[in-house]
């Protein structure tokens, strides 16, 4: 009996702690994993605390960084409003805009200028002399040139060593896809190709889809020698003129002046393939500093010099120095027109410009018309232009204080924690929204630092600027920006545009001076400078308690927080697991007892029935 108990308690344990299912109950028919799940549920309660713990953490340093990236938005806006270029601004006013605009530099001074005698900058341009096309067939300016060769009145590939072929009868092959070509590429389109059923042929696609009328019509691409038919052909025999070699590539150059007036080459190397608006693009897209079209109405190419003025003195703007330009696009350097530059009488002393827009004492001249009558330029401080700059900025600090009050004023929800998972199981999308809106609110609720720092900033703010040479303008109140009277703005500054645009007009250098000075104490600082440092502490501040995205978890306070709840959260799951092990280790026994007090009992009933 002691052996066969000991097997079935081996045959148990068995299955107990080697089967990850774990199967208890056989003996004495106790649900033992519900049971233990509700052990085990009373003893994950600190890990779930824990874990909100961590979550805690972890919303309150993400509301720290969009804190800290607001102040630094401020920061950076504060910091050009340190610079005295930035309130420097001028504007220019023509009398007569229509013929002159100009613009002003920060540093232009304030003048009056008087323009007369102006004649504006021309660009130099060139066009073909006459038509460039042969009649023989519409030149098509996006099919290859080897196949408009023949459309050209001036053979672009003329010169060329071809070394021509004939073919008198030669058969049309018929390609195993069905479609059709003659066995030699680089066909002479200045020759006559015939078919011996007479189709009408056609080098220009645009030409072939055109003819509606012809019966038999036949698309011939010279390079390839690949047909197009509008019927079957069946087998016919053609007689056409070929190249026996590919050397078909021809050389385009031309030369114009840099801004030194030195005269620099222009290259280009284009085979049979390229097309006659290739072939202009790439010369528009280079450095040549030249704009071309073809006018098909016309039949003529129209260059321009991408630049107005003259800088070659000695000649034209455009010099062609290969075929293609003189023969085939018949372009001659002769017949440039226009490369002039600008003159103007600027108070009384007369000057010369390449361009028609050139900057004189910080002011930036735009030339649109000639100049008939006189025409004044006057420029002065752009008070509008300064206040705009201080509107801005009150506007952008308003908006960042605003924001971050509205995180120190958060109600703290502590009855709402962060959410389970199993607790976000039985709750819908909505409910689990509406719950951690109240678990993350208040994560910064008065926290010293942003509070003590926009103290700091009120503070810095509010005081007067020693030293200034304009003690009429030496606090921000007497330029009329104010903290608003109502309490419930938190500081936000208030404008009164009258004032400040008086004081402005009034004086500009001494409110540029209010924001500006450097000093050596902070009483003589200017308002922006001392801002700036507040606002920099205060991010450090934040950093050093939430850290950034670069940081680590030593590097800052939360970070060492949360790195320690990592490791006590991974020390306690493995405490867990411990525990959950005891439960299955002292049910197993239980099982195990029951189940030989099970076998004792029907071993003694056995004994007894057989006495009887």
């Amino acid at each position: 009996m002691a052996d066969s108990v000991s097997g079935i308690s081996s045959s148990l344990t068995g299955i107990t702690s080697s089967n990850p299912l774990r199967t208890f109950g056989l003996a004495s028919g106790i649900d033992v994993d519900s049971i233990v799940e509700k052990l085990m549920a009373a003893e994950r309660i600190p890990l779930t605390q824990m874990q909100q713990q961590r979550q805690l953490l972890q919303w309150q340093q993400d509301d720290y960084r969009s804190m800290n990236s607001l102040l630094l938005d401020l920061y950076n806006m504060t910091f050009d409003m340190t610079l005295q270029s930035n309130y420097l601004v001028k504007q220019a006013v023509s009398s007569n805009d229509s013929v002159v605009s100009a613009t002003a530099k920060s540093s232009a001074p304030n003048a009056t200028y008087l323009l007369q005698n102006g004649s504006i900058a021309t660009a130099a341009y060139n066009y073909s002399n006459g038509s460039i096309t042969s009649g023989k067939y519409r030149l098509d300016e996006n099919e290859s040139l080897w196949n408009m060769r023949g459309a050209f009145a001036n053979d672009p590939f003329a010169g060329l060593d071809l070394q021509e072929q004939q073919a008198v009868g030669e058969a049309v092959v018929q390609n195993p896809d069905g479609s059709y070509k003659l066995a030699h590429g680089y066909i002479d389109t200045t020759q006559s190709l015939t078919f011996s059923d007479g189709a009408k042929v056609y080098y220009s696609k645009a030409d072939y889809d055109a003819d509606t009328t012809s019966a038999k019509k036949v698309y011939v691409n010279a390079v390839t020698g690949d047909l197009t038919f509008n019927y079957d052909p069946g087998s016919i025999t053609a007689d056409y003129t070929y190249a026996t070699n590919t050397n078909t590539s021809f050389t385009v150059s031309l030369q114009t002046p840099d801004d030194n007036g030195n005269l620099q080459t222009y290259s280009w190397a284009f085979d049979g393939t390229k097309s006659l608006n290739t072939v202009i693009s790439a010369i528009n897209g280079s450095a040549a500093g030249v704009s071309m079209f073809f006018d098909s109405a016309t039949g003529q190419v129209s260059i321009t010099r991408s630049k107005t003025g003259d800088y070659n003195k000695s000649g034209a703007e455009m010099i062609f120095t290969s075929a293609f330009f003189t023969d085939t696009l018949k372009l001659d350097s002769n017949n440039e027109q226009g490369g002039t530059d600008a003159t103007i009488t600027i108070n009384g002393l007369t000057t010369t410009r390449h361009d028609n827009t050139f900057t004189v004492n910080g002011v930036t001249f735009t030339l649109k018309q000639n100049i008939t009558s006189p025409v004044t330029v006057s420029v002065t401080n752009d008070t509008d232009g300064i206040y705009d700059k201080i509107k801005a900025w009150v506007d952008k600090y308003n908006d960042t204080i605003d924001k971050i009050n509205a995180k120190l004023s958060e109600k703290r929800y502590r009855d709402y924690p962060p959410l389970t998972d199993d607790q976000k199981k039985d709750m819908s999308e909505d409910e689990i929204n509406l719950w951690n809106q109240k678990a993350m609110s208040g994560m910064l609720a008065d926290d010293t630092i942003l509070r003590d720092g926009l103290s700091q900033m009120r503070l810095e703010l509010y005081k007067q600027v020693s030293g200034l040479s304009n003690t009429k303008y030496d606090q921000l109140a007497e330029i009329g920006i104010k903290t608003s009277s109502d309490y419930t703005q938190n500081g936000k500054l208030e404008i009164d545009e009258a004032t400040l645009k008086q004081a402005i007009a009034d004086d500009p250098q001494a409110v540029i001076d209010l924001f500006t000075k450097s000093g050596s104490t902070d009483d003589d600082t200017g308002l922006m400078k001392r801002l700036q440092g507040v606002i920099q502490d205060t991010m450090n501040k934040v950093k050093q308690k939430a850290g950034n995205d670069s940081s680590t978890y030593d590097q800052y306070f939360l970070g060492k927080d949360i790195h320690d709840l990592d490791e006590r959260i991974s020390a306690f799951e493995d405490h867990l697991n411990d525990v959950q092990n005891r439960y299955y280790a002292q049910f197993t026994a239980m099982e195990e007892a029951i189940q030989m007090a099970n076998q004792q009992a029907s071993y003694i009933m056995s004994f007894f029935n057989s006495g009887k």
